[in-house]
């Protein structure tokens, strides 16, 4: 993992709804050169000894040199797990050399063409793994030891960590304390999903890189899924979500049960339709989050999402992790259950587009931003002392040419209405180039060996703009 990637998550399924569409060239339209997919047991080996290739082989088909593929793997089967389901939650297979066959056969069959393989989503979340910490170290051992026998050139990835989420009565750093001290070097990649607060990443690398040192271990740090914002991440939401905040508990703790259909079955929740009922009384900050919501508050919530990306994705690449991929590209099916649930209202707003390939404007943030970051090497965040709340990043390259990001922190919702402020910088071309991350163009000035321009809480790059 040298080298830098970015790229974009396909989505919760892929295939298990419905017939696997191509996708892979969407990923490409977006300059994305990392894509992670999920994979279930119930898709492939759907009866004891029975294969079924059809969503691999339609995944791998698509395949092109330059493409970097990791595939989740998730142990959700009706007959070989201890709790019988298609989709969530996975769980321990009831006999581990059925699984320990089954990875094998999955990893053979692909033939080197997926780089990464991981050992379930997310395994300090209740919904997605339906076992006990020991369970998974066992889980892990057994997946680990199949991915290297079947292909030794393989990176292992961990289950992801979850920041803020708990199990039982144990922080996410501390499940993931404990998987550490348990892994037996059974892995190759550390992955994270930063939900929330996005100015929460530095420490959140640095704490998951701190407890691997703990336990002696130096392994990359990759970010396969991630976006915002979510409602529950603005103050004034709160009060009026409180009823559906306690029924996505329930079901992220696994006690409601998921439909067997998935999200394609999902039925309209009480709290979230009462929230529909009266969304002349929400606050702008949750409103948007609704289906069919106004237009000019859809658009706002576009244009926070949007900077909520670059903001993500150049805090990860400053702190050192080396893959990235937004969640997520689109939903599987072109209607995916009922709105009026607590799943649409956290998550369905983060498609880059539609089933049907209708791209949303996050999709060409998404395409700037890879394009950007395409030959980048390393990504620093330069600190400005008089201004903490100057967000701004040196992208260095194979070229020598110097490349800039640059954005106010400012509140989310607010913090577009309020004035720009002038900005200088060292710079040691005669001319600079900028543009937001929407593409719009930025007033960009040298004088006296320094770039001037006035930021904004949009993200601004700055280039010499003779190759970008």
């Amino acid at each position: 993992m040298e080298d830098l990637r970015t790229g974009v998550n396909r989505g919760a399924t892929y295939g298990l709804f419905g017939p696997p569409e191509p996708f892979m060239d969407q990923v490409r339209a977006l300059n994305g050169r990392f894509t992670r997919v999920n994979l279930f047991w119930s898709q492939i080996e759907p009866e004891p000894g029975r294969f079924d290739w059809t969503v691999v082989d339609a995944l791998l088909g698509q395949l092109q040199d330059g493409d970097e593929v990791w595939v989740t793997v998730c142990a959700a089967s009706p007959w070989a797990t201890r709790r019988a389901t298609r989709f969530l939650p996975p769980s321990p297979a009831k006999e581990p050399t059925a699984y320990e066959r089954f990875v094998g056969e999955l990893v053979r069959h692909a033939r080197g063409m997926v780089r990464f393989w991981q050992c379930e989503i997310e395994p300090n979340v209740p919904m997605l793994w339906s076992g006990g910490l020991d369970d998974y170290l066992a889980h892990l051992r057994v997946f680990h030891r199949a991915v290297k026998e079947a292909d030794p050139r393989a990176l292992v990835a961990l289950g992801a960590a979850v920041p803020g989420a708990m199990t039982g009565n144990a922080s996410w750093i501390a499940y993931f304390d404990r998987i550490l001290a348990g892994a037996g070097g059974c892995f190759d990649v550390f992955d994270l999903h930063p939900y929330g607060d996005p100015y929460q990443i530095p420490a959140l690398t640095e704490a998951c890189r701190r407890r691997m040192g703990a336990h002696g271990y130096v392994r990359p740090i990759a970010a396969s899924e991630f976006n915002g914002p979510m409602p529950t991440g603005f103050p004034a939401n709160l009060p009026n979500l409180g009823e559906a905040l306690a029924a996505h508990r329930s079901q992220f703790l696994g006690e409601t049960p998921i439909p067997p259909g998935g999200v394609l079955a999902s039925q309209a929740q009480p709290a979230v339709t009462a929230l529909y009922e009266r969304a002349h009384e929400l606050p702008d900050s949750l409103r948007m989050f609704l289906d069919g919501c106004p237009p000019e508050l859809e658009a706002r919530r576009f244009r926070m999402a949007g900077r909520d990306i670059v903001t993500r994705t150049l805090l990860l690449l400053a702190a050192g992790v080396r893959r990235t991929a937004v969640f997520q590209l689109a939903p599987e099916a072109a209607r995916e259950g009922s709105t009026h649930t607590v799943r649409a209202l956290m998550f369905g707003t983060f498609a880059l587009m539609d089933a049907d390939g209708t791209r949303h404007p996050t999709a060409d943030v998404v395409e700037l931003l890879s394009r950007r970051l395409r030959d980048v090497t390393d990504v620093r965040r330069l600190h400005v002392a008089e201004r903490p709340d100057i967000y701004l990043f040196e992208l260095r390259a194979g070229s020598c040419e110097p490349m800039l990001v640059a954005w106010l922190r400012r509140d989310g919702l607010a913090g577009e209405d309020e004035p720009p402020v002038p900005f200088a910088w060292p710079w040691p071309l005669p001319a600079a180039h900028a543009v937001d991350a929407f593409g719009a163009g930025v007033s960009a000035d040298v004088a006296g060996g320094r770039v001037r321009l006035s930021l904004s809480v949009t993200p601004a790059f700055i280039t010499s703009g003779s190759s970008r």
